[in-house]
């Protein structure tokens, strides 16, 4: 009889123990479910940032895209150039269509080309007199020859004819303004088909060869002036 209450009061201790140290890891297990359940809800709180900064970044962006090889190649009067020709609250093709046809037609209010079918060049441009060009007689202009015939003189930019009369050195002569500080003259004509006050284009015939004035023989003396300043008419043929 003894011995079955030792034995009851063993089981007893026993349970007590179990129920102890099971309590212990409830707790524990209770502990670590509160601690991967926080870890489990910070997660989102991780990770949400960087999908709303990407949403921001993905959100800002610019309208306007410049390509080119080299940074400093773009200057900044080439870009003032750019905007002034293309407005991009104004954009269509008709204005740029329209833009680029006063371009081109400021392009042909320039010198350019030969102002007769002749290429033949007698005597060259030495506006100092330097010996080792030609006969070395200053000469600020170059004379075409057209071997004694009377061929069309064609204006050699768009511009007004500010002087078509005759002058005691040069002969029959006219005299072209063709703004941006350009001027042409065009002298020992033998005919003159404008007067003072006309409106030329590139290409008009304004006169034909002669031989008036301080002249040996029918040919053009073709001067170009940059703002009174007198050019070589090579450089711009």
């Amino acid at each position: 009889m003894h011995k079955i209450q030792n034995t009851n009061q063993e089981k007893h201790i026993l349970t007590s123990h179990i129920s102890k140290k099971s309590l212990r890891f409830t707790v524990a297990l209770c502990a670590a479910a509160v601690l991967a359940g926080g870890v489990a809800y910070a997660a989102p709180v991780e990770t949400t940032a960087p999908v709303n900064q990407r949403r921001t970044v993905e959100a800002t962006f610019t309208d306007t895209v410049s390509t080119y090889y080299d940074e400093k190649a773009l200057l900044p009067e080439d870009q003032i150039t750019i905007n002034a020709l293309v407005d991009p609250a104004d954009i269509s093709f008709a204005v740029i269509d329209h833009k680029v046809t006063v371009a081109q037609d400021d392009k042909n209010h320039i010198p350019s080309g030969w102002p007769l079918e002749s290429r033949i060049v007698s005597t060259e441009f030495n506006p100092t007199g330097d010996r080792s060009i030609g006969d070395g007689r200053k000469h600020e202009g170059m004379d075409i020859s057209t071997r004694s015939q009377i061929i069309p003189i064609y204006a050699s930019a768009s511009g007004t004819v500010v002087t078509a009369n005759y002058h005691r050195q040069y002969g029959y002569q006219v005299i072209i303004d063709h703004g941006n500080g350009y001027t042409t003259l065009y002298a020992h004509c033998n005919e003159l088909m404008v007067s003072a006050g006309d409106t030329v284009k590139k290409g008009d015939i304004i006169a034909t060869t002669g031989n008036t004035g301080w002249s040996t023989g029918i040919h053009l003396h073709y001067e170009i002036m940059l703002n009174g300043v007198h050019q070589d008419p090579r450089d711009y043929l």
